[in-house]
């Protein structure tokens, strides 16, 4: 599949939208991925994201579940 420079940059700004719904939808998928066992690296490749974003992510997540 092509996309023109223009669509691939609407589409990569809708990713990195900074409302919390999106936010969270993102988050929680890197969480569900990192379940499945892939590695921090390819859910950040996979999500358009930075690895240190996935990470971080992972750290509040068991901090908050460690109860």
């Amino acid at each position: 599949m092509q996309l023109s420079d223009e669509t691939r940059d609407t589409l990569l700004k809708t990713l990195n939208s900074k409302k919390p719904e999106v936010l969270q939808m993102r988050m929680a998928n890197a969480l569900l991925l990192l379940a499945d066992g892939l590695p921090a690296e390819d859910v950040a490749g996979l999500l358009y994201l930075e690895e240190e974003t996935v990470l971080g992510w992972q750290k509040i997540f068991a901090q908050r579940n460690a109860a």
